[in-house]
């Protein structure tokens, strides 16, 4: 008898049900090891190039136009099938409200991720998103500056000072290590940005400062983040050195014409950039500063498709839209570490089913 076979068999004979995990039960089974999520991503990514997933575009639930993400918030539902030595599908709701922080001093974002075993149909496990959300986010760019940025990268600048933003710094810190010498972070919000400094030096092990605005910010950076909630665009593709390798999170930061500085724009699917329709890589295609074969996706730079980095003066844009394989991939690490302690409270979907 297989592995599926005994599966089914023990899901007739004893109910279904899953495992259920709260916030706090994912941090206990590791949700916050950047060094894990960093492999989970990598293979994600990987298994991107080799085709090995299957991955609707992600439906958006908008109160107006794709500007209003921003203002009033969105609603997404991401579904997603990875296959090789994963083998399984999930699916993350994850809305995001921009007004909760001020209103009801709560997160933007929160999440629940759903696991499901592809050969039976039923749930592995229902957990908190919002930690996987934010982590393989961060990790993205992780993953992204390794095969994009220069090896000898010492020097970051990152504008926003926000819950995502911290992901992005261990996520860089954790590929390149202590090879990092300073960090130089730029928020509109002095306080924050203060309080942010003291807080991510102590936790990374490396020097932040304050810079007085976004340019300085980006001066003699050799990666560059942005991670703001910025309704308009303030980059400028001037302010990058030679060599630098920047990686745009947030939706409004650099405006399309701007992209034409850059030397080669990489992406994590470009097919669903398109079906979004916000991202600025798009929108430079859209708006004719760039053409459409000049967009590569990492996983095919990753699996050697096609070609990364090629000297040590490009300039790279990633512009990474955020994949459900990635959030999937977290979850089934997080899952799989916390059924190995014993973390999380197994609940029944049925007894026995109503109809079969």
């Amino acid at each position: 008898m297989n592995k599926v076979e005994k599966k089914q068999e023990t899901s007739q004979s004893m109910g279904v049900g899953f495992l259920y995990l709260s916030q706090e039960d994912c941090i206990k089974a590791g949700g916050l090891d950047m060094n894990g999520t960093l492999q989970a991503i990598q293979k994600s990514f990987e298994l991107h190039g080799k085709q090995d997933v299957i991955q609707p575009p992600k439906p958006v639930i908008r109160w107006g136009g794709p500007e209003t993400e921003e203002t009033r918030g969105r609603i997404m539902t991401m579904p997603s099938y990875l296959g090789g030595e994963l083998d399984v599908a999930g699916m993350k709701w994850i809305p995001s409200m921009p007004q909760n922080p001020k209103k009801l001093g709560q997160p933007r974002a929160s999440a629940i991720i759903i696991l499901t075993d592809p050969h039976n149909g039923f749930p592995l496990a229902i957990m908190d998103g919002t930690i996987v959300s934010a982590m393989r986010t961060g990790a993205s760019t992780g993953v992204a500056a390794k095969y994009l940025a220069n090896p000898d990268s010492s020097r970051v600048g990152i504008i926003g000072a926000g819950v995502q933003s911290r992901t992005q710094l261990m996520a860089v810190v954790g590929v390149f290590g202590k090879q990092i010498e300073e960090i130089k972070v730029f928020d509109l919000d002095q306080d924050k940005t203060e309080k942010f400094a003291k807080e991510m030096t102590k936790e990374l092990g490396v020097k932040l400062v304050r810079s007085t605005s976004a340019e300085e910010a980006f001066h003699n950076s050799d990666v560059v983040i942005t991670a703001t909630m910025s309704t308009y665009p303030y980059v400028k593709g001037e302010w990058l050195k030679e060599g630098a390798f920047h990686s745009e999170i947030s939706f409004w930061d650099t405006d399309p014409e701007e992209v034409a500085y850059y030397d080669k724009v990489v992406v994590d699917d470009f097919e669903h950039v398109k079906s979004h329709g916000v991202d600025v890589s798009y929108r430079a295609v859209r708006d004719g500063f760039i053409s459409d074969s000049a967009v590569f996706n990492l996983g095919d730079i990753m699996t050697g498709k096609k070609i990364g980095r090629e000297n040590a003066e490009q300039k790279i844009l990633f512009n990474p839209i955020g994949m459900s394989i990635h959030d999937v991939s977290e979850a089934y690490r997080v899952y799989q570490n916390a059924k190995k302690m014993g973390i999380g409270k197994d609940l029944p979907l049925w007894e026995a089913p109503h109809w079969s």
